[in-house]
């Protein structure tokens, strides 16, 4: 009888032992998911910056006269085609827009109705809300039909990388 106690107590001491180090497990691997999910939005966050800094220079947004400049007018007319939506997965971002500064706009998303009285020019937009963009200033500039002149403005530039 003494023997078949000792031996259920073996048994209960390996079972318990055995949860332990599963709990154990469970726990350490829960908290490297989160590393690892952590490191990987920094890195998405990186190459956002990266790309912030060659942006401006891509032929689909770039002002003729200005290598680093933004043309508001092509990238109103690259917004209003729909073409933002196929290149997301080239620039690989999920949230892309322009702000307007200085001088200050009048409040509100840029849309060929309103343009050029808007501040923002959203091109994508499938960003998780506690994300935070990375900003770069660049230079906004459109031609004024008006005045037949170029008007170049400060504005920012906004990106995240891609939802992971």
């Amino acid at each position: 009888m003494k023997g078949q106690v000792k031996i259920q107590e073996m048994a209960f001491v390996l079972i318990a032992i055995a949860v332990f180090f599963g709990l154990v497990a469970l726990l350490y691997f829960s908290v490297r998911l989160n590393q690892l999910e952590g490191s990987a939005l920094v890195f998405k966050d990186d190459a956002a910056r990266a790309l912030l800094r060659s942006l401006p220079s891509a032929p689909e947004l770039q002002w003729a006269a200005c290598t680093s400049c933004i043309d508001l007018d092509k990238v109103i007319v690259f917004k209003e085609q729909g073409n933002s939506s196929r290149y997301a997965q080239v620039w690989e971002l999920d949230y892309l827009a322009i702000e307007r500064m200085y001088p200050i706009p009048v409040l509100g998303e840029c849309v060929l109705g309103n343009y050029p009285a808007c501040s923002t020019l959203t091109l994508l937009n499938t960003s998780r809300p506690d994300r935070a963009p990375t900003r770069a200033f660049v230079s906004l500039c459109r031609w004024d039909a008006d005045t037949s002149n170029e008007i170049c403005e400060l504005g920012v530039l906004l990106a995240s990388g891609g939802s992971v």
